[in-house]
């Protein structure tokens, strides 16, 4: 029987496509933008607003008009109508002498019922980047695809924030260097910063104190979570929680495209989402066309691996043959099984159960 483990990308040059939608309950403006046009990753591709309080404005009473057929007649807004803060909603007489009622808000006409206006106002607005250049491909008004070409690194976790940013690896002395360090002239204020290694909660708050962009690192404590939520910047873990080493692939293509400006989506997990943290790192395709990932594939011979749990975890290597019957394990369990060669060109048994494909 075929095994669909989880995949995760981690490849140099790729064809990302990427969904950017408005939250349910937007009610979305219009964007001067359209399928076939190229975009920046700070490019606002979408705008909209959540409503939530609604005033409701009697003409009739404004006026101070009794029949209220005769006060309907001077509203000038009708229903589904955007309006903005101090706009004129209805207006008796003319030149000189007339007299406006003026929106109290800004927000959206709902009802207009013979002399009353109801407008449902806006909470805040929203605006939605592209997130990564490339061109739209496709542009609805709550929705657009965007695709573009470079390196695709998908992590582990992401505590919600974004940032479009140069990136560059912790000096020497690590978090303990960078605190040394000027604020005022150092060359890793609003820069994303890479860890080779786990942080701390000191770590994220050298990061805060010297106004990194970002930081990206291989894993960190659990309880530190809820801190991390409260940054303003993204954090990004490639490998989870606790204290894991990074993958050797991850890191060394980071150091590859050191120079770029990268983007660090630190998007929260979610199982009901498409969406996973990661880093996209544009680059030119050289005139052709790279390939998509490959997703949901079983897993086969020649496929390339990352092992997820110990031992061995975080190495990568290639699946050379896939025994038919199961096999015996380190602990004495029975179990289906892949032979993976590392590197090293040494060749280990490993369950099914703790191989993740790297699309």
């Amino acid at each position: 029987m075929a095994t669909y483990p989880e995949t995760t990308i981690i490849q140099g040059l790729t064809r990302i496509q990427r969904e950017r939608r408005l939250p349910p309950q937007a009610i979305p403006r219009p964007v001067h933008i359209v399928a076939g046009q190229s975009v920046d990753a700070v490019t606002v591709v979408l705008e909209g607003d959540i409503l939530k309080q609604y005033r409701i404005l009697d003409v009739a009473a404004f006026f101070n008009i009794r029949q209220a057929q005769k006060a309907a007649e001077l509203i000038e807004v009708s229903e589904g109508q955007r309006v903005q803060f101090g706009q004129e909603l209805a207006r008796r007489g003319k030149g000189r002498r007339a007299r406006s009622m003026l929106s109290p808000v800004e927000g959206q006409v709902v009802r207009v019922e013979d002399s009353r206006i109801i407008i449902q106002a806006s909470e805040r607005a929203v605006e939605i980047q592209a997130r990564i250049p490339g061109e739209l491909v496709s542009v609805e008004p709550n929705a657009v695809q965007v695709v573009g070409n470079g390196a695709l690194i998908q992590c582990a976790w992401g505590n919600g924030q974004y940032r479009f940013s140069p990136y560059r690896f912790l000096p020497e002395e690590g978090f303990v260097g960078l605190s040394k360090l000027d604020v005022r002239i150092s060359e890793y204020r609003h820069v994303v910063i890479i860890s080779p290694a786990p942080i701390n909660k000191g770590d994220l708050l050298v990061a805060q104190q010297q106004e990194v962009a970002g930081v990206v690192a291989p894993s960190m404590p659990s309880n530190l979570r809820e801190f991390a939520m409260q940054l303003t910047f993204p954090v990004l873990l490639t490998e989870g929680f606790g204290q894991r080493r990074s993958t050797e692939l991850i890191y060394t293509l980071l150091q590859s495209n050191m120079g770029r400006q990268a983007a660090f989506d630190a998007a929260v997990p979610d199982p009901w989402s498409k969406d996973r943290p990661e880093i996209v790192i544009p680059l030119p395709s050289g005139g052709t066309l790279p390939p998509a990932p490959a997703l949901d594939q079983p897993v086969a011979v020649g496929a390339r691996v990352r092992i997820v749990r110990a031992p061995g975890y975080g190495r990568i290597g290639e699946v050379v043959a896939l025994p038919d019957g199961p096999q015996v394990v380190g602990s004495g369990l029975r179990l289906p099984c892949a032979r993976v060669k590392l590197p090293s060109e040494r060749v280990v048994v490993v369950p099914l159960a703790n191989l993740e494909l790297l699309g």
